[in-house]
């Protein structure tokens, strides 16, 4: 049996803002974005949505990820969630958080 190994794809981030509110670096993975966020402290995303699901992923530091207004869901390294499509969400921090959002498609 052969194997047909692919060679390896070096992957590069391109900065998509970079402000006193945060970093944002984009990443395009075949026809998915990886997405990273860093929310300096006391600061807040915009907050939107979109019809596309996304997903979070907490990597460092402490916020709070709320879905159409509710009470919010902890934001923190290991925690994961499932944005559903057309669900307003944002997220905030005291202290500052990064976070990795994974999408379909580029980020529109």
């Amino acid at each position: 049996m052969t194997s047909t190994t692919a060679p390896a794809t070096q992957l590069e981030w391109q900065e998509m803002a970079n402000n006193d509110r945060y970093v944002i670096r984009d990443m395009a993975i075949d026809s998915f974005t990886l997405s990273e966020t860093v929310l300096h402290p006391e600061q807040s995303t915009k907050g939107h949505s979109h019809p596309w699901p996304e997903v979070y992923l907490g990597t460092a530091g402490e916020g709070v990820l709320y879905l159409d207004g509710d009470e919010g869901h902890p934001l923190v390294p290991g925690s994961r969630y499932v944005v559903p499509g057309d669900v307003h969400h944002r997220v905030s921090t005291v202290t500052g958080v990064t976070f990795t959002c994974v999408f379909e498609g580029p980020r529109r």
